[in-house]
C-alpha cells in the first residue's frame, strides 16, 4: 500500500490521474515491465494539472479550493519534468487480487539530485520525508526516469523495461493505443494477472444452471450454457482491459473502455470489423430528438454473434412470447440501420414512442417484409399467464409517399396482479403501456418498404413516415443536425454503433416537472446544445467504446442539479482517513 500524508496528497494524485495525449507512445511506456498486472499511464504532467484546475473551476461551488493548492505544490516541486508522461505500475496480490496492489511510480525528471534534495542514496535508494509522515524512496531510474514507492526493497528489486514502440502496442493493442493516445486518464488491467479468480467466478454461475434446468426447462438450461461457453471463451481469449478519462476544456469530458483479445484467438477473430455506422444516421429525418442510434451489423464477426445471441434469447423463454419471433434471422437480415426516439410537446399524451421510427438497411427489403408478415401472423392471439398479446400485419400495402407501406399493431396487456397489483406503491402496467405507446396499447405503425431497405414507425403518423422516406432518400438526414455533425467528429473512426443523447429537449421535458415538483426554484428553456455522444468500434480484435459529454452540455445538466446535491461546501477533512492519510 502507498500512502501520505495531506502535504504528499498532491503528489499521489498525479499518479493516480492521466493527462492529454501526447503523438506517439508515451516514454514511460518503454520501462513498464514486461507482464505487469495493472497500469496507470499520465503522458503529461503539466497539462494534467491545468486540466485539473479547469474542471475544478468549471465545478464552482462544487469545487474544491485545496485542488489549487495541490497543484501548485506539485508544480513547485524541484526536479520534476512537467512536460514528461508518468505511470504507476501495480502489483497486484497473486493469493487475491482483490487486494490493495503494491505501486511503483515512474516520474520523469530533469533533475534527480534536485527532487530528492540532495540527499544521499541508502543502499540503492534514497529515503525522502514527505511532510512528518511515512519516508518514501526514490531511486534514480536514469534516461530522465525515477522510481518512488513507499516499500523499498519493492524499489530495489524493481526492474525497469527497455520497450520499443511496437513492443509497446503489442503490450497494449487496439483497444490500448487507441486508448493511451486519446486520454487524460489511462489505465489498463492485464487479465492475465486475474484469470483465475475470473474462471472461479464463472464456476459459480455454472452451478446455478441445473436449477435454472428445474424451474424453467432444458431448453432454458441449453440457452444459459450456451451463453457461459460465451463468457468462458471470452475470458479465456482476454488480453487485457483498458479504461480512460479525458478533459479539453474547448470540447469537453470522455471517457473510454476496451476489451482486448488475444492475437490469433477465436475472440480476436470476431472483432475485426470495418465500421460506418455514421452513415446510417443519414437515413433517418431530421428532428427534435431524446435519442438516436445507428448500427452496422455487415461484418462477418458481429453477424455470428448476433446469429448466435439470437437463438439464445429465444431459447431462455421456450414456450414464451419469444417463440413468435426468429432472433436469429432478426438479428441477421439487416446490414445496418438506425432509430430515433423523436421529441414532441404532445408526446406525454401520445405515447412516449409516438415520434420512435426505426431504418433497417438491406440488400432484400421484401424478405423482411414477408418475415414480418410471418411473425405477426403466427402471432395472432398469444396468451400466457399474466401476459396477452394480439398482433397483425396488413397482407397487400397501401401507397404513401411513394413507397409500399403496411400496417402493423400489436396490442399487449399485463396482467396488474404480476406487478404488485397496481396499487398503492405498485406500477400499473396498463398505465405504463399506455404511456408508452398511447392508446393502442402497444406498438402500431408502418413498415415501409424503400429502396435499400425498410422503415418503420412506432405510431400511425403519415407525416413522420413521408419525412423518413425522404430522409431514405437523402433529404432533411438527422446527419445535417448541427449538433449530431459536431459529436460525430468526437468519436473514433471505422464505428460499429453510435448513440446521440439529445440533453436539451430532454432537459426541456423534464426541467418544467423538477420545478414543479419542488426539485429545482426555477426552470428556463434550454437553447441548443451539443449531444452527448457515444460510439463503438470491434476492430483490432477487440472492442473499444467512447462516450464524450460536451463542455456546454455538461454545464447545462450541472445547472439543473438542485444545490448541495454533489456534495459541494462540505469539509475536505470528511473524506480523510481517521490517521491522515490518503491511500493510493
Amino acid at each position: 500500500m502507498l500512502s501520505t500524508t495531506r502535504n504528499g496528497a498532491a503528489f499521489m494524485m498525479v499518479s493516480a490521474m492521466a493527462v492529454s495525449a501526447m503523438a506517439g507512445t508515451p516514454a514511460c511506456l518503454t520501462m513498464v515491465p514486461e507482464g505487469a498486472d495493472a497500469l496507470v499511464v499520465m503522458p503529461d504532467l503539466g497539462e494534467l494539472l491545468n486540466d485539473m484546475n479547469a474542471v475544478n473551476t468549471m465545478l464552482g461551488d462544487q469545487g474544491k479550493p485545496e485542488v489549487m493548492f495541490m497543484t501548485s505544490m506539485v508544480r513547485g516541486m524541484p526536479g520534476l519534468n512537467l512536460e514528461g508522461s508518468a505511470a504507476v505500475v501495480l502489483d497486484l496480490d497473486d493469493e487475491d487480487p482483490s487486494n490493495e496492489p503494491e505501486a511503483i511510480v515512474l516520474l520523469p525528471v530533469s533533475d534527480f539530485g534536485a527532487l530528492t534534495q540532495g540527499q544521499s542514496a541508502e543502499n540503492g535508494v534514497v529515503p525522502f520525508n514527505m511532510g512528518g509522515g511515512p519516508s518514501m524512496y526514490f531511486r534514480d531510474m536514469g534516461s530522465g526516469y525515477a522510481a518512488m514507492s513507499n516499500n523499498p526493497e519493492k524499489l530495489r528489486g524493481f526492474e525497469a523495461g527497455s520497450n520499443s514502440e511496437s513492443e509497446v502496442a503489442s503490450m497494449l493493442g487496439t483497444a490500448g493505443m487507441r486508448g493511451v493516445g486519446s486520454n487524460d486518464v489511462f489505465m489498463m488491467l492485464n487479465l492475465d494477472s486475474i484469470r483465475p479468480m475470473m474462471m472461479e467466478g464463472m464456476e459459480s454461475l455454472e452451478a446455478q444452471g441445473e436449477m435454472l434446468e428445474l424451474m424453467m426447462g432444458p431448453e432454458a438450461a441449453k440457452s444459459f450454457d450456451m451463453m457461459m461457453n460465451v463468457y468462458r471463451t471470452a475470458a479465456n481469449d482476454g488480453q487485457m482491459v483498458m479504461s480512460g478519462l479525458n478533459f479539453d476544456q474547448s470540447v469537453g469530458f470522455s471517457m473510454d473502455f476496451g476489451l482486448q483479445f488475444a492475437e490469433g484467438s477465436d475472440s480476436a477473430a470476431m472483432f475485426n470489423n470495418d465500421g460506418r455506422a455514421g452513415s446510417y444516421i443519414s437515413k433517418i429525418p431530421q428532428t427534435d430528438f431524446l435519442f438516436a442510434v445507428a448500427f452496422d451489423m455487415s461484418g462477418d464477426g458481429l453477424r455470428s454473434m448476433l446469429s448466435g445471441y439470437g437463438e439464445m434469447i429465444k431459447g431462455m423463454t421456450p414456450g414464451g412470447a419469444m417463440d413468435q419471433f426468429d432472433m436469429a434471422k432478426l438479428m441477421t437480415m439487416y446490414d445496418g440501420g438506425a432509430m430515433v426516439l423523436g421529441s414532441s410537446d404532445a408526446m406525454m399524451m401520445q405515447g412516449i414512442f409516438s415520434n420512435a421510427l426505426f431504418y433497417g438497411a438491406s440488400q432484400n427489403p421484401g424478405e423482411i417484409v414477408e418475415v414480418m408478415q410471418a411473425m405477426y401472423s403466427s402471432m395472432g392471439s398469444f396468451e400466457q399467464p399474466g401476459l396477452s398479446m394480439t398482433g397483425s400485419m396488413s397482407a397487400e400495402p397501401a401507397r404513401i409517399a411513394g413507397v409500399d407501406v403496411y400496417e402493423h399493431s400489436m396490442r399487449m396487456e399485463l396482467d396488474p396482479s404480476m406487478m404488485g397489483g397496481g396499487g398503492m406503491g405498485a406500477p400499473n402496467p396498463q398505465m405504463m403501456m399506455q404511456m408508452m405507446y398511447g392508446p393502442n396499447m402497444g406498438p402500431s405503425g408502418y413498415l415501409a418498404e424503400v429502396d435499400g431497405g425498410v422503415i418503420m414507425t412506432m405510431s400511425k403518423n403519415e407525416a413522420l413516415l413521408t419525412k423518413a422516406v425522404e430522409a431514405s432518400r437523402g433529404n432533411g438526414s438527422l446527419s445535417a443536425d448541427g449538433g449530431i455533425s459536431a459529436a460525430s467528429k468526437l468519436l473514433p473512426e471505422n464505428r460499429v454503433m453510435e448513440m446521440y443523447v439529445g440533453v436539451d429537449h430532454i432537459l426541456n421535458m423534464v426541467g418544467p416537472m423538477a420545478m414543479m415538483f419542488g426539485a429545482i426554484p426555477e426552470f428556463q428553456p434550454v437553447g441548443s446544445l451539443t449531444p452527448i455522444a457515444m460510439g463503438m468500434t470491434a476492430d483490432g480484435g477487440a472492442v473499444t467504446m467512447r462516450a464524450v459529454v460536451p463542455t456546454a452540455t455538461f454545464q447545462a445538466i450541472q445547472a439543473m442539479i438542485p444545490e448541495g446535491a454533489m456534495g459541494g461546501g462540505q469539509d475536505w477533512d470528511e473524506y480523510e482517513d481517521d490517521d491522515d492519510s490518503m491511500d493510493f
